[in-house]
């Protein structure tokens, strides 16, 4: 796992100047590029929060879950090789991808942490106790970034067609989360739908304590770690149903 891990990083970052700053700089371009259209042009930004951390915290944590579930899609088939050569659980390979990008995705929380104590004197967004709560949220959100990473990564080697279906899905699943807008502009009759996303639960806990210092909700809290749960054993039975068989597909 380490060995894994530690050379994808090094494999995203090798042929960049920049490095891992693409990491940070990726979803700091795309808030600024969101902040302009929703916040400027249309001047439809949340006046409850600093619009900028409010959009930067919800990218980095779908960047971190998004690059984990498409890059986990053709995993195994780059890696024919090793796994026709090599015995070994099969599954630490996606695992690997989602390690590495939650170790991007917790340094670059950081800077968030940095945006917060600027706006602190104004919006009261100092850390504070409830900070304890991050790994709990962040603990959640790998479980089920694993269960999705695992299930597309055994999709595909079945299904080579599969790496375009979920890019498309994930930017729909976007969309739906609460990355631009707050869960209060959601319409009343559409809010329980929504709030079947685990990302919805997600957003909301990490701008609780990071924007507003206060205790996320429970409620939220239990469904983002029940949904982390179940994604992450289904993941894990469907590919261990499957694993005999990648071989041969391969």
């Amino acid at each position: 796992m380490w060995v894994l891990t530690s050379s994808n990083i090094k494999r995203q970052n090798k042929n960049s100047m920049l490095g891992y700053l693409w990491w940070l700089l990726d979803p700091i371009m795309m808030t600024c590029v969101y902040y302009f259209l929703v916040a400027i042009l249309f001047k439809r930004g949340d006046p409850k929060a600093p619009y900028l951390l409010f959009l930067l915290i919800g990218l980095l944590c779908w960047k971190a879950f998004a690059d984990s579930v498409s890059q986990s899609t053709l995993m195994l088939r780059s890696q024919a090789s090793i796994i026709k050569a090599i015995s070994f659980p099969k599954a630490i390979l996606p695992l690997s991808i989602v390690v590495s990008n939650t170790f991007y995705f917790v340094t670059a929380l950081i800077v968030a942490v940095g945006l917060a104590c600027v706006y602190g004197p104004h919006w009261g967004t100092w850390p504070n106790l409830y900070y304890v709560f991050l790994p709990v949220i962040i603990g959640a959100q790998v479980l089920f970034s694993v269960g999705l990473a695992l299930l597309v990564s055994v999709m595909g080697v079945f299904f080579a067609d599969i790496a375009n279906i979920i890019g498309h899905l994930l930017r729909m699943w976007f969309f739906l989360s609460p990355g631009l807008y707050a869960l209060e502009r959601v319409p009343q009759n559409m809010l329980p739908y929504f709030k079947l996303n685990p990302f919805s639960s997600l957003m909301t806990s990490y701008r609780d304590i990071l924007i507003f210092g206060r205790m996320p909700s429970l409620g939220d809290m239990g469904y983002a770690i029940g949904a982390g749960v179940v994604s992450c054993a289904l993941g894990l039975w469907i590919f261990k149903r499957l694993e005999g068989r990648l071989v041969q597909k391969l």
